[in-house]
């Protein structure tokens, strides 16, 4: 019998095309590669675990030098391999939370709102939100400050502002604790905000700052911080039956896993730092640009012709507002 023709259109066989496999290879190559990257920190842990436990359970042998030396060496090898695994196991947990569908989530809104802005050429008015940003700002934290005290707030713009203690003592209109929050009044000082702040993904906690605390400058201060903390408990800690590490012993091992709990704990606190510094530090600040933005984008429909005035003045990179309601400035 004749063989049946087959359809026009069908392969002829089920083998995969040699640009199938080489790009199922490079998948497979990149696959191998994100995973030793994410999980580098791991690795270099049980290194760094591994090198405290040689060191601890071995006769160190020192040549000429004094008793000091030995208290240094074993000061020094707790403090590296401390601080080390903190800020490489603080890089596995950043890495685990840019993995995180939280920061994917934030990060998608974020970039998809920037996007439009720049689409509808909008930026060029971020200066200008940002001066009546900080005006309206400091206009509402003054307010709350003057009406708690029962005094007009219109009244307080019209007479009192910049006013010197001096010359609130001869007021007999005023109550005391009146002139005390006129006096803290002037003393608010207007917040820093700048395009830059509001275009460039960086929250932390604060009062009167919009954006509040740069995630990479609180990771820094928390690297500072845990460095001189682990150097304090590694001394202690290096003090602790310094004796019996010449002779490898029960207690040896003893005194090698009392040292060895500070390395491993640092390895967990700067993988909880790293990844909540992603999760929640830079979540939320990225969330903060985003409320602005939307504040923006009212701003700019509410006032769609853009607002001529000439160039604040600058101090370091912040924009200052140069109207009556910092004439206290001078005045103080």
């Amino acid at each position: 019998m004749a063989e049946p023709i087959k359809p026009i259109g069908d392969k002829k066989d089920d083998k995969p095309s040699m640009g199938n496999v080489v790009e199922g290879m490079h998948n497979t190559k990149r696959k191998i590669a994100k995973g030793f990257i994410n999980n580098s920190g791991i690795f270099v842990g049980v290194f760094l675990v591994f090198v405290v436990i040689v060191v601890f359970t071995t006769d160190i042998q020192l040549s000429s030098f004094a008793d000091w030396t030995k208290l240094g060496l074993a000061f020094f090898v707790l403090l590296f391999c401390s601080y080390s695994m903190y800020i490489n196991f603080s890089d596995t947990g950043m890495r685990a939370g840019k993995e995180s569908e939280t920061y994917k989530k934030t990060l998608g809104e974020y970039d998809t709102i920037k996007k439009q802005i720049i689409s509808d050429k909008q930026q060029g008015r971020l200066l200008e939100f940002c001066r009546h940003f900080i005006v309206e700002e400091l206009q509402s934290t003054r307010h709350s400050i003057i009406t708690d005290v029962g005094l007009d707030f219109k009244v307080y713009q019209e007479k009192y502002v910049g006013m010197s203690k001096k010359a609130l003592k001869g007021i007999s209109e005023l109550t005391e604790p009146q002139r005390k929050a006129i006096i803290k009044a002037n003393k608010v000082k207007p917040i820093r905000l700048t395009p830059e702040m509001i275009f460039k993904r960086g929250r932390g906690a604060g009062r009167r700052v919009p954006l509040g605390t740069n995630p990479t400058a609180k990771k820094g201060t928390a690297f500072a911080v845990k460095f001189v903390k682990i150097s304090v408990t590694t001394l202690l800690t290096s003090i602790i039956v310094l004796d019996v590490v010449i002779n490898p012993t029960w207690a040896t091992f003893a005194a090698c896993c009392l040292k060895l709990m500070p390395v491993i704990l640092n390895g967990f606190t700067g993988y909880k730092m790293g990844y909540e510094n992603i999760v929640y530090d830079t979540v939320n600040y990225m969330s903060d640009q985003i409320d602005l933005i939307h504040q923006f984008q009212q701003y700019v429909a509410d006032y769609p012709t853009p607002e001529c005035f000439t160039a604040p003045e600058k101090e370091g990179n912040s924009v200052v507002v140069t109207e009556n309601m910092t004439a206290q400035n001078t005045a103080e």
